[in-house]
């Protein structure tokens, strides 16, 4: 269990029901568990662009962009547990869920909203559920394939990636202490953990998956490393 640990940023590669009870507790836990509605599939895998698709507003007659192959796709054949959602509300005394329409939850009146201004077979929208006070609030921000409002020309390394705005959102409807601890035990792509580090946050992510994990330590490194260059 001996992390990595990059800058402000520490990361655990294993079972985040093994890893989080051992872990200093957090200020904030944003979390973004298995849906459990199928992405293990592969389906999302089979979306290509075909010839003369338009891919950020150019024309791109005579070429095909192909889809990305994510790697793994077995972590998504069920919901996140009850344990496992027990274990994301005891990381920190503050939590965001993402998909928590999908868990058994007590009912909140403040819901974090996400309009992907999507068209197709997506969804429009993605609920996260929290347990602190306040009314619902939407974001914005379009994340259809090639056609976002940021993050453009970079590659994603997850088939449900979450935008580094929306993260950087998420930690700003907190109102948190600057060098606060954010605890992500779902890390994924660990867009919360560069939005974190933009907001001169503290950083704790747990991954299982190998693949995923060295992929979260890149992108983790890359921020990292752009921040100095740029302060």
């Amino acid at each position: 269990m001996n992390p990595v640990i990059i800058g402000n940023a520490t990361l655990y590669l294993g079972d985040m029901l093994q890893i989080a009870p051992s872990l200093e507790k957090g200020d904030l836990c944003i979390a973004d568990p298995p849906y459990g509605i199928g992405e293990s599939s592969r389906k999302n895998a089979t979306r290509g662009k075909p010839f003369g698709s338009r891919v950020d507003g150019k024309n791109t007659k005579g070429t095909f962009v192909p889809p990305v192959d994510y790697g793994v796709y077995e972590w998504d054949g069920k919901p996140a547990s009850a344990e496992q959602i027990a274990a994301i509300i005891a990381a920190a005394p503050l939590s965001i869920i993402w998909g928590g329409n999908y868990f058994a939850l007590p009912p909140r009146s403040k819901w974090l909203v996400w309009d992907k201004l999507n068209s197709g077979d997506f969804a429009d929208a993605e609920l996260a559920w929290t347990n602190f006070g306040g009314a619902v609030r939407v974001f914005r921000h379009m994340w259809n394939g090639m056609l976002r409002d940021s993050e453009r020309g970079l590659p994603r390394v997850h088939p449900t990636q979450k935008p580094i705005a929306l993260m950087a959102w998420c930690i700003e409807q907190c109102g948190l202490e600057p060098n606060s601890l954010i605890v992500d035990p779902f890390m994924g792509s660990a867009s919360v953990g560069i939005a974190a580090h933009k907001a001169g946050h503290r950083y704790v992510g747990i991954e299982i998956n190998e693949h995923y994990f060295q992929a979260a330590c890149e992108r983790i490194e890359n921020a990292q490393r752009q921040a100095r260059m740029f302060p």
